[in-house]
């Protein structure tokens, strides 16, 4: 999440955005491995979060963030098109991401105490 953060503060909205999507999506696979289950090559953090078995603590609103942070990494690493990618990407949005991130990143790492 360092890595989001310093994006934010350089003004590169799309890689901070980007970074919150990576960073969830390891500790996803950190919990996976903890509980000794196979870990799966994908990166839609909703699956991440079935094969887990903590998709039913999520609310509605946690749901659609990563549901965006997926779709996003996606068209963030295969789209040529980063202009049209980043609209829509301000600062407050970003800080909301990062926000999100890192609480849900504390929970998951409470669960491999």
């Amino acid at each position: 999440m360092d890595t989001a953060k310093a994006m934010l503060q350089t003004g590169r909205l799309i890689y901070a955005i980007f970074m919150c999507q990576q960073s969830l999506e390891k500790c996803f696979k950190a919990l996976l491995a903890y509980e000794d289950k196979e870990i799966v090559p994908i990166h839609n953090l909703r699956r991440l979060a079935e094969l887990n078995s903590v998709i039913q603590e999520l609310d509605e609103p946690a749901l659609m963030k990563l549901d965006f942070l997926s779709n996003y990494y996606i068209n963030a690493r295969y789209k040529e098109d980063l202009q049209q990618l980043s609209k829509g990407i301000t600062d407050p949005v970003v800080r909301d991401f990062i926000q999100f991130s890192e609480g849900l990143i504390a929970w998951l790492c409470q669960k491999m105490k």
